[in-house]
């Protein structure tokens, strides 16, 4: 009998480059991994572009619930 894993529930910290997506902002490493971020309920931010690190729960292989965004300045 095959063994159900639950999605992953610790929360990671990502950082990479923002990309428009059809459903919505995405987030791809300086490796080439993309993630499709779900902010849930909230409105995605305005202006959400460019570096940023991102803190949530990979809950698919390609989708992050988002707990918070930190514009990454570069300096």
């Amino acid at each position: 009998m095959p063994m159900n894993r639950p999605a992953r529930r610790s929360a990671n910290v990502i950082t990479g480059t923002i990309e428009a997506g059809a459903r919505g902002p995405i987030l791809r490493t300086a490796d080439g991994l993309a993630w499709r971020l779900d902010f849930g309920d909230e409105p995605v931010p305005q202006g959400l572009e460019g570096q940023v690190s991102v803190r949530g729960r990979i809950v698919q292989p390609d989708r992050i619930d988002v707990e918070f965004v930190v514009e990454e300045n570069g300096d």
